[in-house]
């Protein structure tokens, strides 16, 4: 039976976030206007609600002060488990305790996350509207999760490296320490205007203080200055990379009548078919601070209601920290987060062609585009989901690496590239300049090592502006292909196209054909074996003697038909014959080296799965890389002049480079992209292609993804400008 309070009433008719708080055993809703500031002595109830075409999908959080009751975490929890029911079960519950929110929580907050002295059990629990008598002061944390903590107002607990907010009433004060930067500054101002127009309805002011010019009106109150401590630099949560990949799957179950969990998997990537329905599954990833409990839509109904329980208790038995991260996940209701840790995760309602589905996270709000390549001069979002800075009719430029530098190749050689070899590609068009660096999987370390060297080299001789693209063998981009016009690319297994340096072919080969987007193509010599086959491409067999066989997969497009016929063509194949899938003849199987089991499932390769775009901040400076992800629905502000972020698309990943980053991040940012593919959990391709952004220079495919995108930002001091819109004095 599913218990009622009034209150469910209005919880998830509408998307959007509501917010209740814990009072005397009951939950009471608090005033959108204050959704972002918890009573560090309360317990509160938080629920997001997306609607998707006729559907709706909920995050369901109950937080925790480090100062809440017992009976009122306790009651918190009944709550959750009640409005879990009363919503079908569907939503993903999340238990978050101060200080160590989830990120899909602090998603909802852009404007921060302010930590008030006080809560119901201690008398002092409500906000007082326009009181011009507050003497308060919160200290301020964090770059992309911002943290405003309610302190003693008091000179001992400042610093200098943090900025500060002086809460007079009348007049509220934004302390800035000597050693704080811009950006904290602009965070701070941010949260100083909420409390000026949430909190005073607009009657307060805002003022700017430097340290060390403090107004009278602040030292009548603090008293004078005292030498202050320079601070730390301990930000945000942060995730260590080396802790991504560690993960364990556990079966939770009561059939003794207690629950006990049973090791299921020790090393992910897990598969997706051990999480069976009838069961529910502890996801262990309590080195990165994180636990998931998955709970089948069969499973024993008091295991799927004692699943928040029995995360804490697992949590006690393996001895991690008692502010780990906790998220409760129907069956069907998978957190892209949760699913990295799969191998091959595929939807339900998993999308046909080239259509991406994506599902209840932050990015529900990108609508899947149609590719035209007609449009994508105009559409950044277009360019960014396909990949696609414009339809490839700019300038192209190729050349060979070699140990003498680079050496150009003849225009009429274009678009045919060898696995010995390595290339460099530069693309000009309107917006800018691409450098493809394309490396063979047969080709040298000297080579690769130089192939890196002459990109950097061609790039600043370019005045230090272009995009650079390391591309390897097998993993090239639509724009790439699209570069050679009607001809598809042409990758040949082996060998070099340098003079006198190619040896014989083998007298059999085998070329696989695939479309990628609309008519552009790409053709790949494979290894000559029935295994190499696939239902869904067209094949060029070149036998012994120069015959052609072009064999048609059930799937096989007629662009990857032609395909076939043009390689064919480029082979100078004589006699070609075209068979059908089926149809093939002994001979056939004899050139192959015998019939063997190849690529004939019926769901097409062309299916996409559903890999929601992410971005982080990265930083060396502990001489670890650490990572941490931005949460919510990005936008310009996310970019901060001394950082590198990394964007993954999934089908490849963006280095952002700020102006204002340092050298060791500048020039150690290849090698953390190269780290965060490795360490991803669900066992992603090593040859996923790196993007390298300079501030200023970013091309459609980077932009597309993010949310009114102003080209002329750059050229102006953004932060001035923001701090000014805010009325900040």
């Amino acid at each position: 039976m599913v218990l009622y309070h009034k209150e469910f009433e209005q919880a998830g008719k509408a998307a959007g976030v509501q917010v209740w708080r814990v009072e005397k055993m009951e939950i009471v809703p608090v005033p959108s206007a204050l959704h972002g500031s918890f009573f560090v002595g309360d317990a509160y109830l938080v629920l997001r609600t997306v609607k998707q075409k006729d559907a709706y999908f909920y995050d369901l959080h109950f937080w925790l002060g480090n100062e809440c009751t017992q009976d009122e975490s306790t009651a918190a929890a009944i709550f959750t488990i009640q409005m879990d029911d009363y919503l079908g079960g569907k939503p993903v519950q999340y238990r978050e305790l101060q200080g160590h929110e989830s990120t899909t929580f602090t998603s909802y907050f852009r404007g921060g996350i302010t930590y008030k002295a006080g809560g119901v059990a201690s008398g002092f629990h409500h906000v007082v509207t326009n009181d011009l008598t507050a003497q308060r002061l919160f200290h301020i944390k964090g770059r992309r999760v911002v943290r405003a903590t309610q302190v003693p107002l008091d000179w001992a607990n400042f610093n200098k490296g943090d900025c500060f907010i002086i809460d007079l009433g009348a007049v509220i004060y934004q302390w800035c320490g000597s050693s704080c930067n811009k950006f904290e500054r602009l965070k701070a101002a941010q949260v100083a205007a909420g409390i000026r127009d949430n909190e005073r309805n607009g009657r307060a002011r805002l003022v700017v203080v430097e340290e060390g010019s403090e107004p009278a009106e602040v030292t009548k109150v603090l008293g004078k200055k005292p030498d202050l401590s320079e601070g730390d630099d301990n930000d945000d949560i942060v995730a260590d990379i080396s802790n991504r990949k560690m993960a364990k799957l556990y079966m939770v179950s009561d059939a003794s009548g207690e629950m006990k969990v049973s090791l299921v998997s020790e090393e992910n990537p897990f598969s997706q078919s051990a999480l069976l329905s009838d069961e529910c599954f502890i996801l262990d990833h309590g080195k990165s601070g994180r636990i998931f409990v998955w709970k089948g839509r069969n499973a024993n109904p008091s295991e799927r209601k004692a699943a928040m329980k029995t995360a804490e208790g697992f949590i006690k038995q393996m001895g991690y920290p008692g502010n780990t991260q906790i998220q409760v996940l129907p069956e069907g209701g998978e957190t892209p987060i949760f699913r990295q840790f799969f191998q091959g995760w595929r939807e339900r309602d998993q999308s046909e062609g080239l259509g991406r589905v994506f599902v209840t996270e932050r990015i529900a709000r990108i609508k899947q585009v149609p590719f035209d390549a007609s449009k994508l001069h105009d559409s950044q979002q277009m360019a960014a989901q396909y990949n696609m800075v414009d339809d490839g009719s700019g300038d192209t430029q190729i050349w060979r690496v070699e140990s003498s530098g680079r050496v150009a190749i003849k225009p009429e050689e274009y678009g045919q590239f060898y696995g010995g070899d390595c290339y460099i590609i530069l693309y000009t068009y309107k917006r800018g300049q691409i450098i493809y660096t394309w490396q063979g999987s047969s080709s040298t370390r000297d080579e690769l090592t130089a192939s890196a060297f002459l990109t950097v080299q061609l790039d600043r001789s370019l005045g230090g502006n272009a995009v650079q693209v390391r591309v390897t063998q097998g993993k090239e981009p639509a724009h790439l292909l699209s570069l050679f016009k009607e001809r598809p690319l042409v990758i040949y297994r082996n060998g070099t196209s340098r003079q006198g340096g190619q040896s014989a072919p083998p007298p059999t080969r085998l070329f696989q054909v695939r479309r990628n987007l609309a008519s552009i193509t790409r053709i790949a010599e494979v290894e000559a074996r029935g295994r190499s086959l696939n239902s869904n491409d067209a094949y060029l067999l070149r036998m012994q003697g120069g015959r052609g066989v072009v064999w048609g997969g059930r799937g096989a497009s007629q662009e990857e038909q032609r395909g076939a016929q043009y390689i064919s063509q480029l082979l100078k194949c004589s006699n070609v014959t075209h068979i059908k899938e089926g149809q093939e003849t002994g001979e056939f199987w004899s050139a192959l080296g015998g019939k063997e089991e190849y690529q004939s499932s019926e769901q097409l390769e062309s299916q996409t799965l559903s890999h929601p775009p992410r971005l982080f901040a990265c930083s060396n400076k502990t001489g670890r890389f650490v990572i941490e992800e931005v949460p919510g629905e990005w936008s310009q502000d996310d970019l901060a002049e001394d950082d590198v972020m990394l964007l993954d698309v999934w089908d490849q990943v963006f280095i952002w480079i700020g102006q204002d980053a340092n050298e060791v991040e500048r020039t150690e940012s290849l090698k953390s992209a190269k780290a965060y593919i490795e360490s991803d959990p669900s066992g992603r391709d090593k040859g996923t292609p790196t993007v390298t952004v300079k501030q200023g220079h970013e091309p459609p495919t980077f932009t597309g993804w993010f949310l009114a995108w102003d080209a002329a930002r750059w050229s102006s001091d953004y932060v001035a400008r923001a701090m000014s819109s805010l009325k900040v004095k």
